[in-house]
């Protein structure tokens, strides 16, 4: 990553980068249905690690850069979604009993609605899970471009994490405005994308050795 850019336009260009992934993985899993149970579909370890890969050393004319930071995210993305198999159910049921005591301020079953996606696709549910990807993620980042391991780790974690409950409030309120399942799936991985885009590249630019 080039120190010519500025800090504003790196994280601006990064995250437009992951989210242009994430509105992809949302399509992808919008076709899946109703075969689907997970949001953690194996396509987006291609999708997130090759383009997001690469917007992350967009300002670099390095082949090998690119290199490095594709297979970074493909090893991050896929270690983080095939070893979460491990954690998913214990995390799943710690983040629902994190999350239950906002049910005394919204009814229960208008803050499941919100959280996760129509067709019983956990996405806000999955949030521990999310955070847990997101580490592994920034892990493999950290390694291959030579950024500070854990200032990267935990931004890394609490970017997909936050986006991954963010995502779906936003995504659908809007798919429900326009009464489109689609639009959920799309701006809820959007979303996730973007705030993804966001942690990764401010951990990058501030901590790269």
């Amino acid at each position: 990553m080039e120190t010519k850019t500025s800090f504003k336009r790196y994280l601006l260009i990064c995250s437009l980068g992951f989210g242009l992934s994430g509105l992809l993985w949302g399509f992808v899993l919008y076709n899946a249905l109703p075969e689907l149970e997970f949001p953690f579909h194996f396509m987006a370890i291609l999708i997130m690690g090759l383009i997001g890969g690469i917007f992350l050393v967009f300002d670099s004319k390095s082949i090998k850069e690119y290199s490095k930071s594709v297979v970074a995210g493909f090893l991050g993305w896929g270690v983080g979604f095939i070893t979460s198999i491990i954690v998913v159910y214990p995390f799943y049921l710690y983040g629902v009993l994190i999350l239950t005591p906002l049910g005394y301020f919204i009814e229960i079953n208008t803050l499941d609605s919100l959280l996760n996606l129509q067709k019983n696709i956990g996405v806000g549910d999955f949030w521990l899970v999310f955070m847990y990807i997101g580490a592994m993620v920034g892990l493999f980042y950290s390694l291959f471009l030579k950024i500070k391991i854990w200032a990267l780790i935990w931004r890394s974690a609490v970017g997909l994490g936050l986006g991954s409950i963010i995502g779906p409030i936003v995504g659908n309120l809007t798919g429900n405005l326009f009464n489109s399942l689609l639009i959920s799936y799309l701006i809820t991985f959007l979303v996730i994308g973007l705030f993804s885009g966001l942690f990764l590249s401010w951990g990058i630019y501030k901590h790269k050795r």
